[in-house]
């Protein structure tokens, strides 16, 4: 395969490296001779009569991909671009003129195909405002220029940051139609692919080679056919740098978001923590907004991931706040019998809990008996052994009279009375208060559980996605 470029490149150095040489041996006179022959065989405004094929032909060179702004849609891109073209008008007998077989002529000396991008949003050239004639050839390379080509290309952010892009970029006449000339592949330089061996490769953006060059057909409302080429860039993102900055960083919150069920309701930070984890993910919400484009038509799945893992952390803050109320329920409600046949069943096994103490749960009666406040207050003073001792000699039949009705005496049970009560009311608070607190604890280990599930639930799909 014939680079064309090293072609041209090639013919350009020859003929700098000669010129001087040719003028000093030859004097000027040939080479004007050659440019007025040049100029009265070769037209200016249109294309030349003896247009070999009426053909012109395209080679595209990918040189630097500069910029890539996928929240704009915008891909800036340096390009090699070379139009020429072969007439028998450009030929002449080389020893009519001194031996010269090439020669290089002001930009705009001879016609040029307007050949422009027809996708760009702004286009620079770095021209060489030459035109080169190959007399041995009758080719006329009549433009070749380093263009800065910013376009407009649809980004699939879907996969992001594992995607990739495909970006086309047209070129074609302007006014010409297929009537004046056709853009045709050269036999000796295949059109099939871009050149890239002088490209310089992009820090985030990595080419998918080949890259394809297709000459097709574009028509204006159903007639004036023009041919047009058809430039695609394949490129895939390098994902390590959002992979460590972005996806990490969330997958590992995502993950902490679970420990809001494993801290202990008197840490006092239970739900602090959720809220804490909660913000950070709406800060993740932020970051690729501003990266990314804001289009509905191809949603990238981490946002979709970002989403439900908002939801399920604002969900575990509700849960959260549930198991603390619960906590602190305290003596304001008795605990039904069902919720306590729970949490001493061996349910709470299965959540790596031991069950509670039926002692605790229903003091002094079988666990699926409901016992009334005169059971329980009989059956928690009875188990004050000493308290009782003294009350029984204090009530004996066969205490002395004296001491019975000695109003010291009557007033030291009274008070032993209040004492007791208080001291059953006491031991049935805190009682109370423990059934909650082990039931709002087995309630943080049911979400945790199901938590966990979800979690990795989530993570499994996303990550195969």
């Amino acid at each position: 395969m014939v680079n064309l470029r090293t072609h041209f490149y090639l013919i350009v150095i020859v003929f700098d490296c000669a010129s001087s040489t040719f003028v000093e041996k030859n004097g000027v006179e040939d080479q004007t001779r050659l440019m007025e022959y040049l100029r009265s065989a070769l037209p200016v405004n249109f294309p030349p009569d003896d247009l070999q094929n009426n053909s012109v032909h395209v080679y595209v060179d990918l040189y630097q991909i500069s910029d890539v702004d996928e929240k704009e849609g915008v891909l800036t891109a340096k390009i090699w671009l070379y139009y020429y073209y072969y007439s028998e008008s450009a030929m002449w007998n080389i020893s009519e003129f001194g031996g010269k077989s090439r020669i290089v002529a002001p930009a705009d000396t001879f016609w040029t195909a307007d050949i422009i991008p027809l996708d760009a949003l702004e286009v620079r050239y770095l021209s060489f405002e030459k035109q080169i004639i190959v007399g041995t050839l009758g080719l006329v390379a009549a433009w070749t220029s380093l263009a800065t080509i910013k376009f407009s290309c649809s980004f699939d952010v879907t996969h992001f940051p594992f995607d990739q892009q495909a970006c086309p970029l047209r070129f074609g006449p302007w006014t010409y139609t297929q009537d004046y000339y056709r853009i045709q592949e050269d036999p000796m330089v295949p059109l099939s692919e871009a050149d890239l061996q002088y490209y310089q490769e992009h820090d985030e953006w990595e080419l998918v080679r080949p890259l394809p060059v297709v000459i097709g057909e574009r028509n204006w409302r159903g007639f004036s056919h023009y041919d047009q080429v058809t430039f695609t860039i394949n490129m895939r993102r390098r994902n390590l740098f959002y992979s460590v900055i972005f996806l990490l960083p969330n997958f590992l919150i995502y993950a902490l978001s679970s420990l809001v069920f494993l801290l202990p309701v008197e840490s006092g930070e239970k739900i602090s923590f959720a809220i804490t984890i909660l913000l950070a993910a709406f800060v993740s919400f932020g970051t690729i907004s501003e990266i990314l484009p804001s289009s509905s038509l191809n949603f990238p799945t981490i946002a979709y991931f970002l989403g439900v893992a908002v939801t399920q952390m604002a969900l575990d803050t509700f849960l959260a706040t549930i198991v603390i109320n619960v906590h602190h329920i305290g003596v304001r409600n008795k605990m039904g019998r069902r919720l306590r046949q729970l949490i001493t069943s061996k349910v709470t096994i299965l959540f790596g809990l031991r069950p509670c103490p039926v002692e605790r749960a229903f003091p002094g009666k079988h666990p699926h008996r409901a016992l009334n406040l005169t059971e329980v207050t009989n059956e928690q003073t009875n188990n004050v052994s000493k308290w009782s001792t003294v009350k029984a000699k204090m009530t004996s039949k066969t205490a002395p009279a004296e001491v019975t009705n000695d109003p010291k005496v009557v007033v030291g049970k009274d008070l032993f009375r209040h004492a007791v009560e208080d001291l059953i009311h006491l031991e049935s608070d805190e009682n109370t208060q423990f059934l909650w607190a082990f039931l709002a604890k087995l309630m943080d280990r049911m979400f945790l559980y199901l938590h966990l599930i979800a979690t990795i639930a989530v993570l499994t799909y996303f990550i195969l996605n």
